[in-house]
């Protein structure tokens, strides 16, 4: 019998994983109840749990692999086997036991089989015979995940305030350490070469210290906040040229979703992006608060060829899927 040769993360046709994922994070110290209804996407980890089981591949349905497909998979596996030679992947592994070396090894294999497949068949009795498969427990122990769509906003925007342009994305400031650790804030570099935890949102916002700072103008005060959220943005300045922007860095604060708060509170029935927006549209002295509730910033920069993922590569329709960092081994190949 042959020996599996690679691994391949499952979240549920193969996918990249680049972005993030509504699923289960790692707990606190206190215990955790397991979830009650396979709709608490948000249910943490029990301490010590882990979010993937190896599962039998064989018993797993084909994958699709039409023609259009080959291309945009190979265009994703290239991103991911870039990122993953980076000192930054390196930061990131081993995680769950899984090694930056054995998800290289992984891409490696799947690009030589999408490109020597003879067809969908093949590729799958190829795929089974040699990779295992890794399953996400899921919030329910049943592997029940939620995927949320990702999108690149197209918006008017201003490169200096106006009276109608007023509401700014910032880029970096400079000052900003990376940290090695995924789970900690950045740093920040004083003038007197000492350095602190990076200041939370509204301890810049407080400040005035990304004061001349700003990238672009927006109209809408949440418009803003959803470039910055999703990270990239296709602009259209007053002059009719259409740029991109994309992420640039974060403080790596915790990021606290908003619309959950709002659905907690009774004013929302679900986290849908539109209801948000309709909210804070009929609310607008609401939104400042709420917004100084998400620690988390994210600094942008002007790009060409995104939209970009939280890796720093491009994502690819239909083939990138979104994991969370922490949990997923970042960059490795998932069947969704």
């Amino acid at each position: 019998m042959r020996t599996p040769s690679a691994l391949l993360v499952m979240l549920g046709a193969v996918a990249l994983a680049g972005c993030h994922l509504n699923d289960r994070k790692p707990a606190s110290p206190a215990p955790v109840a397991h979830a009650k209804s396979k709709d608490d996407y948000n249910q943490p980890l029990a301490p010590g749990e882990v979010a993937l089981r190896e599962v039998d591949i064989t018993t797993l349905p084909d994958v699709p692999l039409a023609s259009e497909d080959r291309s945009r998979l190979l265009a994703a596996l290239g991103y991911s086997l870039t990122w993953l030679a980076t000192a930054q992947a390196g930061h990131q592994y081993p995680l769950a036991g899984i090694s930056k070396d054995q998800v290289v090894r992984s891409l490696q294999v799947l690009t030589q089989l999408v490109q020597g497949a003879r067809d969908e068949g093949d590729f799958n009795l190829q795929l089974k015979r040699r990779f295992r498969a890794l399953m996400s427990v899921g919030c329910d122990h049943r592997g029940t995940v939620l995927f949320s769509g990702y999108y690149t906003p197209i918006l008017d925007a201003s490169p200096v305030p106006t009276e109608a342009f007023r509401y700014p994305v910032y880029q970096s400031p400079g000052d900003l350490i990376k940290s090695a650790d995924q789970d900690h804030p950045a740093n920040q570099r004083l003038p007197s070469g000492e350095t602190r935890v990076y200041p939370t949102r509204g301890e810049l916002e407080g400040s005035g210290a990304l004061k001349g700072h700003e990238l672009v103008y927006f109209q809408d005060p949440f418009d803003a906040y959803v470039v910055e959220i999703q990270g990239s943005a296709k602009i259209r300045l007053p002059s009719g040229e259409q740029q991109d922007i994309g992420f640039a860095d974060t403080n790596n604060h915790p990021y606290h979703p908003i619309a959950k708060d709002l659905v907690a509170e009774g004013k929302i029935r679900v986290a849908d992006l539109a209801l948000v927006r309709d909210y804070f549209h009929a609310h607008p002295q609401e939104l400042t608060g709420y917004l100084a509730r998400n620690p988390r910033v994210v600094f942008l920069r002007r790009t060409t060829g995104g939209p970009f993922g939280n890796l720093g590569e491009p994502v690819s329709t239909d083939v990138s899927v979104a994991t969370d960092k922490s949990i997923f081994p970042p960059g490795a190949a998932c069947v969704a």
